[in-house]
């Protein structure tokens, strides 16, 4: 790739990036093999001083050490009603409400003014108020903004290598300038995804995914970020199957979202990344098909943060590596997760942990806060979600609504810092406040624990999170600023971790041949080789074709082109790697159809969803035919398949389980030439509870709505579906005046009292778990 770009021929060079990013597919920092991935925002550019930076426009592209990451995901895009895509800052901000809806938008916004789009994109900018005329005394003008592709557009501009359009001024890149980000990454041999959702947006991802016409929109747009020259794509839909800001799950969520990644695939191309974002509580990840996504995804990016904070009972750590004693829910950390994913099978070098850049602030109801501490909560307006009842603490990090960066961590005094030696992570207290966060230490043992396991790497939220200047700055127009000594603590500990005892390690380069001509049916042959400046061995594969080494740098591959009645192009993936780096390229294929349909794959037909009790089988029933009378065999992701005379029974075993949950099961027929596949939906309804129980996993509970659940009766803080009362702090124990039973599950305070065995109590402290009857317990029997 071009490490600069010709400032008369941009939109040559937009075509040229695209064509090279198609050609070959590197992933790796630069002196190891490990995935560093930074979130970059289009916001945090706004913060200056108040937020723990020298001055505002420092968190940029500008300031990221580029030596330390491999990928760089943009934060966000968003997903409108119709399926299109609009720019973060153009996100409704009364999204939260009940009925609000994201109404299209700009891809980027228009006003250069007002938002940070097109600076952190398209770097230093100098702008042209009007379209420029064909006159000698605008010449120069005009052939600027044809130079970089631009034409005139209504009252406004539109760029045609990619298709943006905005309002004036136009936006040209400067000569000379600094450069913007893509540009950047490229000198430096970094990827910059399109990362599309978040917490805020994410509203409408499960409409267009259900919906063809919705895609095929919301497809489109991908196409002009790929012009823009992304390298790929990164999916942050929060949450399937389980639903978000003002918006609910539902179990085809997960199908859907299969479906999606694959149809993205499709659209961008083998060589591109494709990724996603994923919740780290295990139960929100039970309803994926993993292997499916294995097939179509580079990386399964965990958020392993934002595990406890303002919405938790009692306080907890924001990202805790191993368990702890004073954890309100258990399994809600990283190696509970990675064991999990170990499980599922799926494979640990496409998983990237989450390494937090910020800290969640609490307070509780203590004088002197501690782990395991209740924390306070009271009715709060969040700049994002709204009014919620929350323990944030605005008092010392008003200016991040509780969720201050580590560089102001840093600066800030007052606090009592102190290490939990079960989690391995930090926290810090001062009065009733408590602090959870990551420090050096912290990072460096999950990067180490990262190694350790042979996993993919890490996610960064987000990479301004810890820098801080400690020289100069060069100002590139009024908006950008660089720093000349930058310092990034937190992501150099990582490097320093992923680069200890390892030597530098150059790439394979793999040579394929021209595109291929085949009839349908045919089976060809070709070679492809492969080179290695560090003379490591090398592995060849590929998912479509037989590969077989030859043993001196050569391959060849046999690949059998399908049956195809009409003319059809495909491709053939080729892989290479030599054990720590890997490259892809695509041998395409032109298949001459026969003119012949020859053979009708089957059809199969199974239920759309059923139900089974925890831990007890389901078995279910399907139907296969074929039009050609072949014979078929049947297959299923999990469970046992017995064929019968007109299909297959599979029965599927259901997981032990409290709390209802989803699974998702594949099952394929196929006649030996083509196959048929149906997605059944399994609902796993929870052990039974107390007789007398009102409250439903499918049911939607808006703010003060009443359910009883294992006897007890609760109040819905807030709007909610599927989140189990007396685990979820969503659910508050209702008062009824009356004495009740001793709840393990409950949080009591001195004074409550509770009826145990016969007897009466009453706390004596703040406890929970704690049976009454000790002696030296926190009960008193009155």
């Amino acid at each position: 790739m071009e490490k600069g770009f010709n400032k008369t021929k941009v939109a040559g060079i937009v075509a040229g990036l695209l064509l090279a990013s198609t050609v070959t597919q590197v992933q790796a920092a630069p002196t190891h093999d490990k995935n560093v991935i930074g979130y970059l925002t289009q916001w945090e550019a706004w913060k200056g001083t108040n937020a723990g930076f020298s001055v505002k426009g420092e968190a940029t592209h500008l300031n990221v050490d580029m030596d330390i990451y491999s990928i760089l995901n943009f934060s966000f895009f968003g997903v409108a009603k119709d399926g299109s895509l609009h720019s973060g800052d153009l996100r409704n901000k009364q999204i939260y409400k009940p009925g609000s809806e994201q109404e299209p938008g700009s891809l980027l916004h228009p006003d250069v003014y007002s938002s940070w789009d097109f600076h952190i994109l398209w770097g230093e900018l100098e702008y042209i108020h009007q379209y420029p005329v064909n006159e000698p005394w605008d010449a120069e003008n005009l052939e600027k903004v044809k130079a970089q592709g631009f034409v005139k557009s209504g009252k406004g501009w539109r760029h045609k290598p990619t298709g943006i359009e905005g309002n004036m001024p136009i936006p040209l890149k400067k000569e000379g300038g600094a450069p913007g980000l893509i540009d950047l990454a490229n000198q430096k041999g970094v990827k910059v995804m399109a990362s599309l959702g978040g917490w805020s947006m994410s509203k409408h991802f499960p409409e267009m995914a259900a919906d063809p016409v919705k895609k095929a929109r919301f497809l489109k747009d991908l196409d002009k970020l790929m012009a823009l020259g992304f390298h790929g794509i990164d999916i942050d839909w929060e949450y399937p199957g389980f639903g978000g800001m003002n918006f609910a799950g539902d179990p085809a969520d997960f199908a859907n979202f299969e479906q999606l990644m694959e149809d993205i695939r499709k659209r961008i191309g083998p060589d591109k990344l494709l990724t996603a974002a994923f919740s780290a509580s295990t139960a929100k990840l039970e309803g994926f098909n993993w292997p499916r996504l294995v097939k179509s995804m580079d990386y399964f990016n965990m958020m392993t943060y934002d595990l406890n904070g303002s919405w938790s009972n009692v306080t907890g750590h924001n990202a805790p590596l191993y368990p702890y004693p004073e954890e309100e829910f258990k399994g809600l950390d990283l190696e509970t997760l990675r064991i999990w994913m170990a499980d599922k099978g799926i494979p640990s070098d496409k998983i990237n942990f989450g390494a937090a850049f910020y800290g969640r602030g609490v307070q509780t109801t203590e004088t002197d806060a501690y782990l395991g501490a209740p924390t306070d909560k009271r009715m709060y307006t969040m700049s994002v979600d709204g009014p919620l009842l929350t323990a944030v603490d605005v008092d010392n990090w008003k200016e991040f609504e509780g969720s201050p960066n580590y560089n102001y961590i840093v600066k800030t005094p007052g606090w009592e810092h102190k290490w939990d030696v079960n989690a391995e992570v930090p926290y810090a207290v001062k009065g009733k406040y408590f602090l959870s966060y990551d420090d050096v230490p912290s990072i460096k043992k999950k990067a180490q624990y990262i190694v350790d396991n042979d996993l993919g790497g890490v996610i960064v939220w987000q990479v301004h999170g810890d820098i801080q200047c400690e020289g100069t700055f060069i100002n590139h127009g009024s908006k950008l600023k660089e720093c000349t000594k930058l310092s990034s603590p937190l992501a150099e500990a990582i490097d320093d971790v992923f680069s200890a005892n390892t030597t530098p390690n150059a790439a394979p380069e793999l040579t394929v041949p021209n595109a291929q001509v085949a009839t349908a049916g045919e089976t060809i042959s070709f070679s492809v080789s492969a080179t290695d400046a560090d003379g490591d061995s090398l592995i060849f594969s590929s998912v479509e074709a037989q590969v077989t080494d030859n043993g001196d740098g050569t391959a060849t591959v046999t690949y059998t082109a399908p049956n195809s009645a009409t003319d059809i192009v495909t491709s053939v993936i080729i892989k290479v790697t030599d054990g720590r780096k890997s490259v892809t390229k695509a041998v395409v294929v032109n298949v001459k159809g026969s003119g012949v349909v020859e053979n009708t794959a089957p059809e199969l037909t199974a239920p759309i969803a059923v139900e089974v009790e925890s831990g007890q089988d389901v078995v279910i029933t399907v139907t296969g035919t074929d039009a050609d009378a072949d014979a078929l065999t049947y297959s299923s992701s999990m469970g046992q398949v017995v064929t019968t005379a007109t299909g297959a029974d599979v029965t599927v075993t259901a997981p032990t389980t409290d709390i209802d949950m989803v699974i998702n099961v594949v099952i394929m027929v196929t006649d030996g030439q083509a196959s048929a596949q149906k997605t059944v939906v399994v609902n796993v309804k929870a052990e039974a509870g107390v007789v007398g129980d009102t409250w439903d996993v499918n049911t939607i509970y808006n703010s003060g709505d009443t359910a009883v659940y294992n006897g007890i009766t609760y109040t819905a803080q807030w709007w909610t579906k599927g989140e189990t009362p007396g685990i979820s702090s969503v659910w508050v124990e209702a008062d009824t005046g009356e004495v009740g039973s001793w709840s393990a599950s409950k949080t009591y305070n001195s004074g409550d009292e509770v009826t145990f065995d016969g007897n009466s109590y009453s706390a004596k402290w703040w406890t929970k778990g704690d049976q009454p009857g000790n002696a030296n317990g926190p009960w008193e029997r009155i």
